[in-house]
This record gives structure tokens, C-alpha cells and sequence, in this order.
């Protein structure tokens, strides 16, 4: 048995390149079974594989006086060996309650910071963990039944990047059962961590019930798995490489607190790089401080793209929203401003500006200055001062230059296809009687219309501070 995990495992690395560029291999131990078998494989097979081999033992100071024998087990199995070995103790229950977060989690975070400073400071290594098959049917069948976002593989990669260099997992293509079989037979006798045999950990509890159950259907199944993992890797890759050309192409505008997409491209593509796209404009936006992102957050932003209302909302958290104005969509980080815009005076002549707009005015006796696109003029002495900027409000009417009657102001944005967004802060000019002169590029009043009478005029022009798409 001892021969068959040496040929499964020397097949494994050789048919996944494990030690390509790699100098040194530095095998983390805990003292267990699986890592100490690795460090006594690789440290016999160093010259075959023309590589150093070094050991690291992580202290984490959890479990007393079983962790101390721990650390001298592993110690006095790399003196006696000549093995090079780094240690450091660290505080997780301290880092655990600084960071708020669960005790396997700030483990994990406190071993692979170190991992990353081991990596940095030995130049062409990588290191070598002892997960194995087994290992890897509880990763990924326990991620299935938590709901992990299916855009990755739910296994454990065979290597990884970290730092300067990588992590391996040599042991993936063997089972727990080979890997006790060689201690046995390489005089082994490892130390047994007391924490793996209690049911309150998740993984303990798939090991203990699922994984006797499967293996009694297939005595195989560890290879299917792996295998299933490594196809889904690569297809996995490959889609997203697709789906990262797919976004340079319908992204209209980008940066670190807004991104804006064209709806009909994005909806152009397939659904798979749909899913992906959105997934990369979330964490572009959301980076390191990501919640996580799940498969419920990518369809709720899909129904919104598909269905026919024009504009709409989503909230994923305090800082991060998602808002669908017609033909384009906004990925959008910070806070929710309040859009409601103050009443102000116009300076006449002079500047008046609002958070989104600067609106000028002066008054002339130039008979032939004429409309821009961004302007209305008005006959001065037909104004009823004073003159204000303000927001929308619920039922205004205006009454329109070469139309019967009064239009509602909220018809106009919905005709010109203006996003609920700027509606929210898209300045009216009004009058001392409450009348709406002046819709900035929409619509003009027939008040104080500019007739042949006039002898001075107000001339109001208007212009955007920012750009149409909000940045919060």
C-alpha cells in the first residue's frame, strides 16, 4: 500500500506540473496523519524531484497542552531528519474577537497570512499542504448544500497564487485511508487532533455521515470528484476570460464608485456571460469589503434588465445599489443622497447653482440674440419676480409653446425618456405666481413669451455640473 500512494501521488505531481519553477517546497504540518505522510513523501522523494524541502507548524493556541506536544512532535521529527522548520504562535482568539469573525475563520486568516510572508521571503517556493480526496468531496459537497455561488468550483483548487508564490495540495488525487496506510508502513505515528472528532464543526459531520455512504456506492468516487473539479476549473476560466472581454465592450462609463453598462448589450450575450459580468462589475465596485455575493443578488439584477418596466431599484446593502434608467444600467458605491432639491432664489444677473446644475441669466436689450438649446429667453417686463429654481413636485402642470392646454411636468420626463434619477434633482425654473417657465431641454412656457413689443430681455441658461448618470 505504501508503493500505490507513492506511484497515485508521483502521477499526480507529475501530471499537474505541481513543482514547476519551485526551488523550495515548504510542507505545513499541523502533526496530523495527512501533512506529516507529505513532508516524509517529499523529503524522501527531494532528489528524484530536484527540490528543497522545509516544514512550518502554526501554532494557533486553541487547544493547550495538546498543541504544545504538537509543535515538539513536529520539531523533533525535523531534527532528527535535518528538515529546516519555521514556527510561530499565534493569538486567534484575540484576532477572532478584533475582527468579529468565527474561530475556524480567523485560523485560516492568521495561517495564510503567515503562508504569504513564508512565500515572500523565500524566493521560488511554494507551499505544500496535506489536503487529500477526501478532503475533497466534503469541500465540495458541503459547499453545494451552503448555496456557494456557482460561477467557481466548489473544490479545492490544485494550486493556488499567494504572495510571491503558491500553494499546492500534492495529496488530492489519494484517500485518508492510503495516506494512514503509509504511516503505518513509514513507521509514522502521528498526533491526533481531539477537535476532529467532535459534531459541532460542519465538516466533521459530512465526514462522519456522508462520506461512508458515498464511498460504499463508489469506492472511486474521490477521482471523479477531483476530476469534476479540475473540467470545471478550466471551463470555469474560460467563461470568465469570455465574460471580462464581454464587459470592456458594454461598459459606458467606469470607476471606483460607479459603473454604467449598456441594458441591450448586456442582454445581447449569452445568460451564462450575463451572470459573469455581473458578477465582475460587483466586485470591481465592492473589492475587498465585499459581502459576499451570491447567485440571489446576480438574478435579482437579471429580472430587473429583463422585465419591461423601464427604470427600477435594487439595494444590497447600506453602501451599494443598482438602478436600471431605461437603456442603461448603474452599478453604484456610497451612500444614498437625499434627491430633494431645496428651493432657491435666482440671481439675476448671475450664477445659481444646485448640486447637479449651474443656471446663469442676464437681461439684454439685444433684439437678435437668439434661443440656444440649453436656453429660454423671456420678455423681462412680463416676469413676475422673483424668480426660483426648485425640484419637481407631485401634479405639475406648466403650459407649453405650441401646445393647447397645460402637460403634467412628470409626462414630459417619461416622453423624453428622462431616469427617475434625474428627475429626482432636474431644476424648474418657476415664477412669483408658482408658474413653470422653463424645463431645462425639455419644455418652454408661454409665459412672458418674447413678442415684438419686448424691449428687454431675461436671458436663463442652463448647464449640467455633472453628468447625466449618478455617482453618488
Amino acid at each position: 500500500m505504501d508503493n500505490v500512494m507513492k506511484l497515485d501521488v508521483h502521477k499526480f505531481i507529475k501530471r499537474h506540473n505541481l513543482f514547476n519553477r519551485c526551488e523550495i517546497v515548504i510542507v505545513a504540518v499541523s502533526g496530523g496523519p495527512d501533512s506529516m505522510a507529505l513532508l516524509h513523501y517529499l523529503w524522501q522523494m527531494k532528489g528524484q524531484y530536484q527540490i528543497q524541502v522545509m516544514a512550518c507548524h502554526i501554532h494557533h493556541q486553541l487547544r493547550g497542552k495538546e498543541a504544545d506536544d504538537d509543535a515538539l512532535y513536529v520539531q523533533r521529527f525535523c531534527d532528527e531528519r535535518g528538515i529546516l522548520l519555521s514556527q510561530k504562535r499565534v493569538n486567534v482568539k484575540a484576532y477572532a474577537k478584533e475582527q468579529k469573525k468565527g474561530t475556524q475563520v480567523a485560523a485560516r486568516e492568521l495561517r495564510y497570512q503567515w503562508f504569504e510572508e513564508l512565500l515572500n521571503e523565500y524566493p521560488n517556493s511554494k507551499i505544500a499542504t496535506g489536503h487529500h480526496g477526501d478532503d475533497q468531496i466534503e469541500t465540495m459537497l458541503m459547499k453545494m448544500a451552503r448555496g456557494s455561488l456557482p460561477l467557481f468550483t466548489y473544490g479545492i483548487p490544485l494550486e493556488r497564487s499567494l504572495g510571491k508564490g503558491s500553494i499546492i495540495r500534492p495529496l488530492l488525487g489519494i484517500t485518508k485511508e492510503k495516506i494512514e496506510q503509509y504511516c503505518i508502513e513509514a513507521s509514522i505515528d502521528p498526533r491526533r487532533d481531539s477537535s476532529n472528532q467532535s459534531t459541532v464543526y460542519t465538516r466533521n459531520r459530512f465526514r462522519k455521515k456522508m462520506l461512508p455512504f458515498l464511498k460504499n456506492e463508489n469506492q472511486n468516487i474521490h477521482i471523479h470528484m477531483q476530476r469534476q473539479n479540475e473540467w470545471e476549473s478550466d471551463d470555469q476560466k474560460f467563461l470568465m476570460e469570455l465574460a471580462e472581454k464581454v464587459k470592456a465592450s458594454i461598459v459606458l462609463k467606469e470607476s471606483e464608485q460607479n459603473v454604467t453598462i449598456s441594458r441591450q448589450a448586456l442582454l445581447d450575450v449569452a445568460l451564462p456571460l450575463q451572470r459573469r459580468v455581473i458578477h465582475l462589475i460587483l466586485s470591481y465596485l465592492y473589492r475587498k469589503n465585499s459581502p459576499s455575493i451570491t447567485s440571489i443578488h446576480i438574478e435579482q439584477v437579471l429580472e430587473m434588465l429583463h422585465r419591461e418596466k423601464p427604470s427600477g431599484e435594487i439595494h444590497f446593502s447600506d453602501s451599494f445599489f443598482v438602478r436600471r434608467d431605461y437603456h442603461v444600467c448603474h452599478f453604484l458605491k456610497g451612500q444614498v443622497n437625499s434627491f430633494k432639491e431645496q428651493v432657491q432664489s435666482l440671481t439675476i444677473p448671475g450664477i445659481t447653482t444646485t448640486s447637479t446644475w449651474l443656471i446663469e441669466t442676464y437681461v439684454t436689450d439685444d433684439m437678435d440674440v437668439v434661443e440656444a438649446s440649453n436656453q429660454v429667453i423671456l420678455d423681462y417686463e412680463e416676469v413676475s419676480e422673483p424668480l426660483f429654481i426648485r425640484g419637481k413636485q407631485p401634479n405639475d402642470r406648466m403650459t407649453c409653446r405650441g401646445m393647447e392646454g397645460t402637460k403634467k411636468v412628470g409626462r414630459l420626463f417619461i416622453d423624453r425618456k428622462i431616469s427617475k434619477y434625474d428627475r429626482k434633482h432636474w431644476p424648474l425654473l418657476v415664477d412669483g405666481e408658482g408658474r413653470i417657465l422653463w424645463v431645462p431641454f425639455l419644455h418652454r412656457s408661454k409665459v412672458a413669451n418674447v413678442a415684438m413689443h419686448t424691449k428687454k430681455k431675461l436671458v436663463v441658461s442652463c448647464y449640467r455640473r455633472v453628468e447625466s448618470e449618478p455617482d453618488n
